[in-house]
């Protein structure tokens, strides 16, 4: 995915790699000569000379073949040898399919990481209104249903909603709140109307 968006121009590619030079581990020299890879791939120019990488960059040209080798071993590029025709002398290209891979799974691991950040703050909140409704401490077994609902996938917002019923109901009960939650009625109606609450009554029973 990220070596097609980066093929048709649309990431800045430059800031990806400062982003992740850390967990990429590269040097500063590193960037650089990876930079002008990135520059020579946007043109579609993938034969790997490190004479034109010195010229580029400004570095030695036997300081540009250790860092290509660098790279390679640190599994940024990829480096094979190739021909057109069967007269032409193989010579050597590469690739940044392995750079597009990491960067990809450092994406997921920063989405992954925010959700969870996310999905915290959530529990916090839900349990904070739960204890200020109820005017008591949740025990850890009604943590642990807090939490599974988040777990679930249930959003902030349907969870305040059913504890709004449950406070409409005069009950305080956390499993009074997960069973109406859970319930066929409640997750295909946004409102409550009269009738709905009537049946979530009987659904749910008292506790």
């Amino acid at each position: 995915m990220i070596g097609k968006l980066f093929d048709k121009g649309l990431i800045n590619y430059h800031q990806l790699i400062f982003e992740y030079q850390s967990k990429l581990e590269l040097t500063s020299d590193e960037v650089v000569v990876l930079m002008q890879l990135l520059n020579l791939a946007q043109r579609k120019r993938y034969s790997l000379s490190t004479l034109t990488l010195a010229r580029m960059t400004s570095l030695k040209t036997n300081v540009v073949g250790e860092i290509v080798n660098s790279l390679f071993e640190k599994d940024i590029i990829s480096i094979q040898f190739e021909r057109k025709t069967s007269n032409e002398k193989l010579k050597e290209v590469f690739d940044l399919k392995p750079l597009f891979a990491k960067i990809l799974d450092f994406l997921e691991e920063d989405i992954e990481r925010d959700k969870e950040i996310k999905s915290i703050t959530d529990i916090e909140y839900v349990i904070r209104v739960l204890e200020k409704t109820f005017d008591k401490p949740l025990t850890p077994r009604y943590l642990e249903i807090v939490k599974q609902w988040f777990t679930d996938e249930y959003t902030k917002e349907e969870i305040d909603q059913a504890i709004e019923t449950t406070k409409e109901h005069g009950r305080k009960s956390v499993n009074y709140v997960d069973k109406i939650l859970r319930s066929e009625t409640f997750a295909q109606e946004t409102n409550i109307d009269e009738k709905t609450a009537n049946f979530l009554r009987k659904l749910v029973g008292k506790w």
